[in-house]
C-alpha cells in the first residue's frame, strides 16, 4: 500500500504555560480558593513586579525579567506557573507542597495546545510525491494466463533532508519508489537516474501549496500512456535507498525547487521522543494533497513485519494514535516545535484501533546522512546505504524502563549483549566474546573528531555501523564479568564497508 500513514487527533491539554489574560479568568481551585488576578503594578525596565489577587483576598508579588526579542515573551508578559509557584515557595515557606499539587490547588485550569505556529512553519518542508511505472499485471482468465503492461501511479510524501546549492534532497519511504510489479520496460525508460529495475522510472513532488494533479495523456513508448504532471511537478532522481530500513532519499535540483518557492527549508531532526509526546503527522493523505493531522506517541519502540519486496523484514517503529491514509507514507511526524520525530509508514490496516507506525527519529537521520555521503562521495562505485561489517551478533537481556525525574521522561533501555562472534571478523579482532555486554561504540575520523554512540538498545549498534567510514579508527567499550574494558582500536579500511539492502 503505498504511502499509509498518518493521523488524527488527539489535543493534549497543557497547564504549564499560562498567560495572563488565562491566569485572569481562573476557576477557584480545589478548596475555593483561586486566582482572581493578576496585574504588573511595576517596573524598572529590566524587571518587573507582579501582584497576584486570590478570590480570598489575599495577595503576594513577585518579579520577573523582561524577555529578549520574544524568547520569554515580551516585556516579560508571559508569565507561567512555574513563575509563581516558585514565588509561593519563597513567600509562604511551605516547601512540602510539590508543583503539581500546586497546579491541582490553586489554579484548576487546563489549556489546549496551539500548535499552528509550528505547523506554519514546517509546511515549507513537506511535499506530496507521484512514482511512476511501468508495470505487468498478470491474471487468469477463461483464456489462460493474461499479461497486461501499463502505466501505474502511485502518492506518498516527503520531506526536506538538505538543501544544498545544487540539489535539494527529500526523504522518503522505500516503498513509496519502489513497486515488485515493475517490468523491464521500467528500467530501460526510466529518468529517475535508477539502476533497479523496480524503482520508479519517474519521481515527482509537489511543495505544499503549489501542488496538482497528475494526469495520463497520449500512449508513448508502446502501450504505455504518458503522465502529465503540470506547472508545478518537480521532477526527482532516485539517489539511494534501504529496504530494511524503509528510506530513500531523492533529489531535485535547487534551481527547480526554488523557482517554485524560494522559502523552502530543511527539517529539523528531534534529539528524541517520548511516549506521550505530540505527533503532528503531515503528509499527502489520499493523494489528494498535503494535510495535517494530530495525535500522540503511543509505543515508543517495537518491531514490525512489513513486505516490500519478496523479503519479509522486522522494521523498528514508534506507534502513533493516528488514523491512516494512503498516501501520507513517507512524510514527516513531528512534535510540538516543529522537530521531525519519524517518517510514517505503516498501519494495521483497522483505522478505528489508532494503531499506526512511523520510523522513529534515530533510524531516520542515520540512514539518510549514511545514503547521503555515499551520494556525494565522488565515488561512483558507492551508493545506497553502506555498513561497517563488524563481524558479530547481539541479542537484548535485562531490558526495563528508567525514568529520569528531574527531565520529567523515561526510556527503556536493554543490555546489549554479543551472542556470536565471526571467526576473522573485526570484532574478533578487538577481541569481543560471546557474553560481553556492548555499552559504547567510539568512531574517532583522520582529524580527530570523536563520535562515541551509547549503546542503550541493541539496534543502535547498527548506527555505528552506519556512521562509520573508511580510515575512522574504531574502539567498543563492553563489560565482561562485571567489569568494563575498552578494546584495541582498529582502522576502518574501505573493504570493511558493504553496500547493505
Amino acid at each position: 500500500m503505498k504511502g499509509r500513514k498518518t493521523a488524527v487527533v488527539i489535543a493534549v491539554a497543557l497547564i504549564c504555560v499560562l498567560l495572563v489574560g488565562v491566569l485572569a479568568a481562573c476557576a477557584d481551585g480545589q478548596d475555593g480558593v483561586g486566582i482572581k488576578s493578576i496585574e504588573k503594578t511595576g517596573t524598572d525596565g529590566n524587571v518587573d513586579t507582579y501582584t497576584v489577587t486570590y478570590t480570598d483576598g489575599s495577595t503576594f508579588s513577585f518579579q520577573v525579567t523582561n524577555g529578549t526579542d520574544g524568547t520569554n515573551g515580551t516585556d516579560g508578559s508571559s508569565v507561567t506557573a512555574l513563575d509563581i509557584y516558585n514565588q509561593y515557595i519563597l513567600s509562604s515557606g511551605d516547601e512540602s507542597i510539590t508543583y503539581q499539587e500546586f497546579i491541582d490547588k490553586y489554579m484548576d485550569v487546563t489549556v489546549g495546545t496551539d500548535n499552528s505556529a509550528a505547523i506554519a512553519s514546517v509546511l515549507r518542508s513537506v511535499a506530496s510525491v507521484n512514482t511512476e511505472f511501468y508495470e505487468t499485471d498478470t491474471s487468469w482468465g477463461p483464456g489462460g494466463i493474461t499479461s497486461t503492461d501499463s502505466t501505474a501511479l502511485y502518492s506518498g510524501s516527503a520531506v526536506i533532508y538538505k538543501i544544498d546549492d545544487d540539489y535539494t534532497y527529500f526523504i522518503t519511504n522505500y516503498h513509496v519508489v519502489y513497486s515488485a510489479d515493475a517490468n523491464a520496460d521500467n528500467l530501460a525508460y526510466s529518468g529517475s537516474g535508477a539502476s533497479q529495475q523496480n524503482i520508479a522510472r519517474k519521481i515527482v513532488v509537489y511543495l505544499y501549496g503549489s501542488e496538482g494533479s497528475p494526469t495520463f495523456g497520449e500512449q508513448v513508448n508502446g502501450s504505455y500512456q504518458s503522465v502529465n504532471y503540470g506547472d508545478y511537478g518537480i521532477e526527482c532522481e532516485y539517489v539511494g535507498g534501504s529496504e530494511q530500513n524503509d528510506i530513500a532519499l531523492i533529489r531535485a535540483e535547487t534551481s527547480a525547487v526554488k523557482a517554485i518557492n524560494s522559502d523552502v527549508k530543511e527539517i529539523t531532526f528531534a534529539d528524541g521522543y517520548d511516549v506521550g509526546d505530540t505527533a503532528i503527522v503531515i503528509g499527502n493523505t489520499g493523494g489528494d494533497g498535503i494535510s495535517v493531522t494530530e495525535g500522540v506517541v503511543s509505543v515508543h519502540s517495537e518491531n514490525i513485519t512489513l513486505q516490500i519486496s519478496s523479503r519479509v523484514t522486522a522494521h523498528r517503529s514508534m506507534r502513533v494514535d493516528a488514523s491512516m491514509y494512503g498516501g501520507n507514507s513517507g512524510g514527516g511526524c513531528f512534535n510540538v516545535y516543529g522537530e521531525l520525530i519519524g517518517v510514517p509508514h505503516a498501519g494495521n490496516g483497522e483505522e478505528e484501533q489508532g494503531i499506526n507506525y512511523a520510523i522513529p527519529v534515530d533510524t531516520v537521520k542515520s540512514v539518510a546522512d549514511n545514503i547521503y555521503y555515499y551520494a556525494c562521495d565522488s565515488d561512483d562505485s558507492t551508493s545506497g546505504l553502506s555498513a561497517l561489517i563488524l563481524g558479530v551478533t547481539v541479542t537484548e537481556d535485562n531490558s526495563k524502563y528508567v525514568y529520569d525525574e528531574a527531565a520529567e521522561s523515561g526510556k527503556i533501555v536493554a543490555d546489549t549483549v554479543v551472542n556470536s562472534v565471526t571467526d576473522g571478523g573485526i570484532a574478533q579482532s578487538l577481541g569481543l566474546q560471546a557474553g560481553d555486554v556492548i555499552t559504547s561504540v567510539t568512531l574517532t575520523d583522520a582529524d580527530g573528531e570523536t563520535d562515541e554512540i551509547t549503546i542503550e538498545r541493541s539496534y543502535m549498534v547498527a548506527y555505528a555501523t552506519y556512521a562509520a567510514k573508511a580510515g575512522d579508527r574504531i574502539t567498543i567499550t563492553y563489560t565482561r564479568d562485571g567489569s568494563s574494558y575498552t578494546t584495541s582500536g582498529y582502522t576502518v579500511q574501505s573493504g570493511d564497508i558493504q553496500n547493505v539492502w
